[in-house]
């Protein structure tokens, strides 16, 4: 069948039986999926008015009849039964996201694992019969650097090279490895990345490891969400066939493409990189190495590794030197990663004096408390409706996006791209819930109040304008038909407030925890750090409000940025730093909150605001 999709004027062909959305993935359209084409976001929405089955019972549900009426249809779920015509309105469209890559970093200790080496080693005489590799040897534990171990490599390299310029060499190491032999004294350029590798989004810095100075950064978002937005969607698709292979391949593609990017913008050679480090949650790091994550979704919960790896860039297909060391920081547990082992290490938790809390919240929530004498950890299932899923009128961070929210007599708002609203993330729902609340448009219980109710107030008669439908039909308009992108007004439901509630609630239900366990009060906390995307944009007063952090009397809020990047940056360039992030995984102590009765009480609690 012949598909075509506008406005992007691409034409491809389909086999009846496909739906649009694997037909849009095949000619590269991106259209948006945050459930991974279970039919269940209702964020496919496009326009298609013959060549397709009737509409299926997941589509009348999540479409209403003016929308049916108009022709559209969920592209997960339209059957390609013809020759059909697509509009893809801009709302379904995956956009440009806005990446945060910067972040704080811990002090480092200057002891590299990939360096030069210069040397001279003296030449061979009858009198000094030795081989190159036995004087190089000699020479190698002379300058107390231990046991000279050259990969085959650079030991085809060392004939040649010591007798260029009267024996002075130079040797790149990786680790205790030898890997290249260079003939003189000025050293070849050394390079390494770190990757962030989150559930939405991957972020490489590229180092160099001499000046130990960033030369480039380059983000993208993860191509796997086609797949799903969510780890638990993502584990679900790793099971079909092929599906643990697709994933993989997007996410190597995903490293490499970023690797292009950085060394092109820097113009130096893959070649010269020798060294990487990864994180991520322990999903994103079983898919990575193509290791089945099923077992994650059952209880006990288990993955198939949490400690610290290193395979050559090669074997994963990673297009940089072919020796490159990558190293796979550890995990925690199977619901605390890499990512979050990185974040302790940028905020340097492990040896603060006083208690300190790190709060990660993307597509999970994890979180770490604790000091130098005693370090908890736990992740609650929260992301969603922070990261713009789940939600009617949710998006992720890209132009269009509504990301402060403010009321001054009437609501105001701010998107990313200052461009038309398409959605709402995860910074402006708490802005905009943070207002409903103090402006009385939301009660305790977050249940909308009537347009009557609010009129009864004259300074909340433009808010009172706002609110429209009853009971759980009832929504507050963000933005009229005439503001809106595509002319679609944006409003949030009450059934979004909800949806915030249970990823608030889950997220304060794990601090409460946290704090109860190590025994401890909201007094005695001295430093909140917030990380990631979502933290670094949130309002500290704003989470306050609505009840996703308790109230700090003694205790700094600090926005950290991206401090799992910062993390793997840091085990880049140190090798005790990397060190440190191998011992965490045994000194932090894992909360599986799951099945703890006193989370589910807590949770309940932490639902109102």
């Amino acid at each position: 069948m012949r598909i075509r999709f506008e406005p992007f004027g691409i034409t491809t062909q389909a086999e009846a039986g496909m739906n649009l959305l694997q037909a849009a993935q095949a000619a590269g359209v991106e259209i948006e999926s945050v459930c991974g084409g279970k039919g269940t976001c209702g964020k496919c929405k496009v326009l298609a008015s013959r060549g397709l089955a009737e509409p299926t019972r997941l589509e009348l549900r999540s479409l209403s009849e003016a929308e049916l009426a108009q022709g559209y249809r969920l592209a997960c779920q339209a059957i390609i039964s013809g020759d059909v015509e697509v509009v893809v309105p801009e709302e379904s469209r995956r956009s440009r996201v806005s990446i945060l890559a910067e972040g704080i970093q811990g002090e480092l200790v200057n002891d590299p694992w990939i360096r030069t080496i210069v040397m001279k080693v003296d030449p061979p005489s009858l009198d000094y019969q030795l081989g190159d590799t036995e004087r190089v040897t000699a020479q190698f534990a002379a300058m107390n650097y231990g046991q000279f171990n050259p990969t085959l490599n650079a030991l085809q390299q060392l004939p040649n090279a010591i007798r260029e310029q009267d024996g002075v060499i130079n040797l790149v190491m990786i680790d205790d490895q030898v890997v290249e032999i260079h003939a003189g004294s000025i050293p070849p350029r050394i390079l390494g990345m770190a990757f962030d590798i989150g559930t939405t989004t991957v972020v490489g810095y590229l180092i160099d490891m001499a000046t130990r100075k960033q030369v480039a950064i380059a983000s993208l978002l993860n191509p796997q969400t086609r797949y799903g937005d969510d780890v638990v969607s993502r584990i679900e698709f790793s099971g079909k066939e092929s599906g643990l292979a697709t994933l993989q391949a997007e996410i190597i593609n995903a490293i490499n493409t970023i690797i292009n990017e950085t060394t092109s913008t820097a113009g130096v050679s893959k070649q010269d990189i020798y060294g990487l480090t990864l994180v991520g949650n322990t999903t994103m790091q079983h898919l990575l190495l193509g290791v089945s994550p099923a077992a994650m979704a059952h209880s006990p919960y288990v993955p198939a590794f949490v400690e610290m790896r290193c395979l050559k860039a090669a074997e994963l297909g990673i297009r940089v030197h072919p020796e490159a060391h990558t190293w796979i920081l550890p995990n925690i547990a199977g619901w605390v990663g890499a990512d979050t082992t990185a974040v302790i290490l940028a905020t340097n938790l492990q040896h603060h004096d006083g208690i300190a809390l790190a709060i990660d919240i993307g597509t999970n929530g994890e979180m770490a408390l604790g000091s130098r004498e005693r370090l908890l950890a736990c992740s609650t299932a929260a992301g969603p409706a922070f990261e713009g899923a789940h939600l009617s009128c949710g998006m992720r961070a890209a132009d269009g996006a509504v990301d402060m929210v403010q009321v001054n007599g009437d609501l105001h708002w701010h998107t990313i791209g200052n461009a038309p609203p398409r959605g709402i993330c995860g910074s402006g729902l708490v802005d905009l819930v943070a207002e409903m609340l103090r402006n009385g448009v939301l009660s305790e219980n977050g249940t909308m109040v009537s347009a009557d109710e609010l009129n009864n107030a004259p300074s909340k008669a433009l808010l009172a304008q706002r609110l429209s439908g009853d009971g759980r039909q009832r929504a507050f308009m963000i933005a009229d038909p005439s503001q809106g992108a595509g002319g679609r007004a944006l409003a949030i439901t009450q059934r979004d407030i909800r949806e915030l509630q249970l990823a608030k609630g889950a997220i304060r239900a794990g601090i409460e925890i946290l704090m109860r366990e190590l025994g401890v009060t909201a007094t005695d906390v001295k430093r909140v750090y917030l990380a990631g995307a979502f933290g670094n944009y949130i309002k500290p007063a704003s989470a306050l409000a609505i009840g996703l952090i308790p109230h700090f009397p003694n205790a700094e809020i600090v926005p950290v940025g991206n401090a799992a990047g910062s993390g793997a940056r840091m085990a880049l360039l140190s090798a005790s730093a990397r060190q440190e992030a191998a011992d965490l995984v045994r000194r932090v102590e894992y909360l599986e909150l799951s099945g703890r009765p006193d989370f589910q009480e807590q949770f309940a609690e932490a639902m109102l605001f």
